[in-house]
C-alpha cells in the first residue's frame, strides 16, 4: 500500500492531503502488513534446470557448491519448491560433464520515500 500511495502521489493523481492521510492511515495500520498479500512469484524455468540437473545425479549441495553458496541460501532462492528428493536416499551416478555455472552478483537500490510522519 506504501509504494502504491507514493507512486498516486508522485503521478499527481492524488493530492498532497490525500497522500499525506494515506501515509498515517498506513502507520496507524503497520507499514509491514499488506491487506491482502499477493503471492510469491516463482520461475517457471529454474524448476525445470534443477529438476534435470538432479536427474543427472547433481544435487542442492553440488549446485550450492559450484555456485560458491551455502545450501541453506540456495533452499531459499528456490523457494522449496525445486528439489523434493531427499539427499542421500538415491544412488548417483556420476556426473559425464562438470557443471558450467557462473555466480551473477545482482544489486538494487531502493530509497524509502516515506519519513516520519
Amino acid at each position: 500500500m506504501s509504494a502504491l500511495s507514493y507512486r498516486l502521489h508522485e503521478l499527481g493523481l492524488i493530492s498532497d492531503w490525500q497522500y499525506r492521510g494515506l501515509c498515517i492511515e498506513i502507520a496507524k495500520r503497520g507499514r509491514d502488513t499488506e491487506p491482502e498479500e499477493a503471492p510469491r512469484e516463482t520461475s517457471l524455468i529454474l524448476p525445470r534446470i534443477v529438476a534435470a540437473l538432479y536427474e543427472e545425479g547433481v544435487n542442492r549441495t553440488q549446485i550450492a557448491h559450484d555456485l560458491a553458496l551455502p545450501t541453506s541460501e540456495l533452499e531459499q532462492l528456490l523457494f522449496g519448491l525445486a528439489i523434493t528428493g531427499i539427499e542421500g536416499g538415491k544412488q548417483q551416478s556420476p556426473r559425464q560433464l562438470p557443471a558450467n555455472l557462473t555466480r551473477v552478483k545482482v544489486t538494487t537500490t531502493r530509497t524509502c520515500p516515506f519519513g516520519q510522519i
